[in-house]
């Protein structure tokens, strides 16, 4: 079977194949996602509600059919920082989240002022608004400036952030510190993937069907 962006098998229709179901019947036949013409399930439905809190997490809950159970009818809110808008779109929404797209974010190129490469597989990148312009997750692009070192010039993942660098991850880097170089306006966002989401990964006390807003680099 085809499978989506986010790895779910997918029917004949092109939808969710589902995984779920109430005696020998599924619950909701072909699972017709939002992305496809359809909606998300109708939680006012008695039978939707049973399956929302009585099988939500199975098999965690050996006693399904009874309302209250901790954890019952929530779900744990996934990340899709750094996943393109789109992908992001059908994480959250597999996740049984409503998704609105905020207004794109700022993605003004930022000056690198030092480059120090601390292994082989990780360089501090050096900028004047490190922290607030690339949360851990997000995907920028370095391109070449005078003094930045070419093992960094391409698209990296932010693995961290302080007030002053960011940190990305890649591999055969030369380990040096460039010390000071002419500051080269070369750092951004990778337009599309997303920089931010309304609700933060891990959190488990979102309800299915609870809205979650993710923005985008421009």
């Amino acid at each position: 079977m085809a499978v989506n962006e986010n790895g779910n098998l997918l029917d004949d229709a092109g939808n969710v194949a589902v995984d779920f179901v109430w005696g020998n019947f599924p619950l909701q036949p072909n699972d017709v996602r939002e992305e496809n013409g359809g909606s998300l399930l109708d939680a006012a439905l008695d039978n939707h509600v049973i399956a929302y809190e009585g099988w939500n997490g199975y098999p965690l809950f050996s006693r399904p059919g009874l309302a209250g159970l901790e954890g019952a009818g929530y779900i744990v809110v996934p990340s899709v920082i750094g996943q393109t808008s789109a992908n992001a779109r059908d994480i959250l929404e597999d996740a049984g989240l409503v998704v609105t797209d905020g207004s794109a974010a700022s993605n003004t190129a930022k000056s690198i002022t030092r480059v120090n490469v601390t292994a082989t597989t990780a360089a501090d990148v050096y900028t004047t608004t490190a922290s607030t312009a690339y949360p851990v997750g997000t995907k920028v692009t370095i391109g070449s400036g005078t003094g930045i070192p070419a093992a960094v010039v391409g698209t990296w993942t932010v693995t961290a952030a302080t007030s002053t660098y960011i940190t990305i991850a890649g591999t055969g880097f030369t380990v040096a510190d460039t010390g000071a170089i002419t500051p080269a306006a070369s750092l951004t966002g990778v337009t599309g993937t997303v920089k931010t989401q309304s609700v933060a990964a891990g959190a488990d006390s979102i309800a299915v069907g609870a809205a979650i807003t993710v923005v985008a680099y421009a």
